[in-house]
């Protein structure tokens, strides 16, 4: 077993904490810059990157509340929202790929609010179905996570790890900047997500392995949208 379930880091709010200066912090900035450059542009791939990183910054909060008194709300309300992340950005990335015509003009301001109201509803009625007990157990405190935790997680990492492979793709073609930043950070994500499937105890030290890979992947998520305010038209 090793280092698994040993060194609990887990005081009240410590992943809330985090959750909030690094994940949701960052987030909403990613949000911010991808909103004003869908406005711009009318870039898919730019709405659906902003959805992305809105509801994933709703999720950290979601996640650090759970955290105070539910691990396995916390590690529920995660793995669903990675679920929902994963599936933006190969979304984005199939956007980049094959790009398609960018939305007109008229109506980039409804959806970019509609995105944003459906990311943070979204986020709020599956918090609430997990305090419900709606879904079966995720993680089972001092037995580590369940099976529903592993399927999930495994479509996690095949969607990250796809996306992440369509970016660099493209970055083999054009040798954009914000494409190789971005690449490497869906990389991070898939293996901080895997490192997330092995925790033993809630906040062991090898979870914090998985959770540090997926906060330098959202530090690189950051520098590769502001690479891409000195290169507009790059995403």
């Amino acid at each position: 077993m090793g280092l698994r379930g040993q060194y609990v880091f887990s005081s009240a709010f410590l992943i809330l904490g985090i959750n909030l200066v690094i994940v949701c912090g960052v987030s909403f900035v990613v949000a911010y810059l991808s909103a004003k450059g869908y406005l711009l542009t009318g870039s898919l791939t730019l709405l659906f990157i902003m959805t992305a990183f809105v509801l994933i910054a709703i999720v950290s909060i979601a996640s650090g509340l759970f955290a105070t008194f539910s691990p396995n709300g916390s590690v529920t309300v995660v793995a669903i929202g990675l679920l929902l992340f994963s599936a933006l950005q190969v979304l984005s990335s199939v956007q980049t790929s094959f790009r398609s015509v960018p939305f007109g003009s008229e109506h980039r301001k409804t959806r970019w609010a509609l995105a944003c109201i459906a990311s943070i509803c979204l986020v709020g009625l599956l918090s609430f179905l997990i305090w419900l007990n709606f879904f079966p157990a995720f993680f089972i405190n001092g037995i580590g996570v369940t099976l529903m935790d592993q399927a999930v997680y495994a479509i996690v990492v095949f969607l990250f790890c796809l996306s992440s492979g369509l970016f660099l793709w493209q970055y083999s073609k054009i040798k954009s900047n914000v494409l190789y930043w971005y690449t490497l950070a869906l990389a991070l994500d898939a293996m901080g997500s895997f490192g997330l499937t092995l925790q033993v105890r809630f906040s062991d030290i090898v979870v914090w392995t998985g959770r540090l890979g997926l906060y330098i992947g959202t530090i690189y998520f950051l520098i590769a949208l502001l690479s891409s305010r000195k290169h507009s038209g790059e995403v």
